[in-house]
């Protein structure tokens, strides 16, 4: 039996010309057409008496044939053997093959799209988790760390980062604590600067009183009186100063409501007219009209100018000008408070919104303290700029 798709027949070359009845198959007889279309192949051995070729059909019913010889032994041509083979299975063959060739291309290409996504993955996250781990630690939240178990320069970068928090996060307590032990000692010292000047003058007093009532017993009415006018006078000046340090710790929540600001500001500094004509002070008022409504406090935020400006006053002894002005900004407002005074050196800018400090000979540096309380609570900015005998400028930000 043969393999399937394989054709073998044998032509008997018993006449002269081609006889179709001389063409016999293993195991069938062939069809008409077959062996019209065999005829120019086997005349072709018969002719040459050697072997030959050719391609019957087309496409899957397409056969390759061979035409062998078989000769006797005096070299006269017994016979033809035709072998064929069908193109059916070599198209099926062909057709498996490019299937295959398409599935295995597509495989590889969704292999290396998987690989690629993976390997992407495996280096964007971790760098994904770097970002979003900085963009924490921008906002404030300092012991951020990242989570990682891999060995390689990823990890090692976010091992670095995780101790570059850590030693954030320590250095950021080592400086709070040193902060608020400065703060207290300046506290202390404000405190204690200003309790011993009204002390002192309430020492003197009662010392003059004894003497007076041990030793002149007939002038003591007249300097129990004199005497008791300065105790008032000193006990009220105390009063004040506790009152001021109270006021400031006892600072309520502003209450947000829309304002308008240029507004807020001309009627503010026309207050402040009065003190600023007897100081010798030549106020600006510059307002932005493009400037427009700020969720604010009024009543705090004209306390807040109030204290710049008296600032500034007391920084031009011998009289200026004084430029209060408000410029439009792309997310909210600026308040600029600018003063010809004597000016400030780097170091007392940079100390200068510390709490209870101040450059003044006399007191308590709760102004300035107060002013970045008012803007802190409205959620805004304040920054000093200032060159000695150039003047001083107090910018104030706000979101609108």
């Amino acid at each position: 039996m043969l393999p399937a798709g394989l054709r073998v027949l044998l032509y008997r070359n018993l006449s002269a010309q081609f006889t179709p009845a001389d063409l016999m198959e293993s195991g069938a007889d062939p069809a008409p057409t077959q062996l019209t279309a065999l005829q120019p192949l086997i005349e072709r051995v018969r002719k040459n008496a050697h072997e030959a070729g050719a391609v019957l059909g087309a496409g899957a019913e397409a056969f390759t044939w061979r035409a062998l010889p078989l000769t006797g032994s005096g070299g006269e041509l017994l016979g033809v053997l035709l072998i064929a083979s069908s193109g059916r299975e070599l198209a099926e063959l062909q057709r498996f093959l490019l299937w295959t060739g398409i599935v295995v291309s597509f495989g590889g290409i969704a292999l290396g799209v998987a690989l690629s996504w993976w390997a992407t993955a495996r280096v964007t996250r971790p760098v994904r988790k770097l970002a979003e781990s900085a963009g924490k630690v921008a906002a404030g939240a300092w012991a951020t760390t990242v989570e990682t178990t891999s060995a390689d320069e990823i990890g090692q970068l976010a091992r670095a980062f995780n101790r570059m928090t850590q030693e954030i996060v320590e250095q950021r307590e080592r400086l709070v604590q040193a902060e608020r032990v400065a703060a207290w000692r300046e506290l202390a010292r404000r405190l204690a600067h200003e309790l011993k000047n009204p002390l002192y003058p309430l020492q003197i007093t009662v010392e003059n009183m004894q003497r007076a009532r041990e030793s002149h017993p007939e002038e003591f009415d007249e300097v129990f009186r004199e005497g008791a006018a300065t105790l008032l006078a000193e006990l009220a000046n105390l009063r004040q100063i506790v009152a001021r340090f109270s006021d400031f710790a006892k600072m309520p929540a502003p209450e947000l409501r829309s304002v308008d600001f240029d507004k807020l500001v001309a009627e503010a500094l026309k207050l402040m007219e009065p003190q600023l004509a007897r100081a010798g002070v030549d106020a600006r008022l510059e307002l932005d009209p493009n400037v427009g409504r700020v969720r604010a406090d009024a009543e705090q935020m004209t306390g807040a100018l109030r204290n710049l400006v008296l600032n500034a006053i007391d920084a031009m002894a011998q009289g200026g000008v004084l430029t209060v002005r408000t410029i439009g900004l792309a997310s909210g407002v600026r308040l600029e408070v600018a003063d010809t005074g004597q000016g400030l050196t780097p170091e007392e800018c940079a100390r200068l919104l510390t709490p209870y400090y101040t450059t003044k000979t006399h007191g308590t540096g709760l102004g300035l303290a107060i002013v970045q309380s008012v803007v802190s609570d409205h959620g805004g900015r304040i920054t000093v700029e200032s060159h000695p005998g150039k003047g001083t400028t107090f910018r104030i930000d706000l979101v609108a």
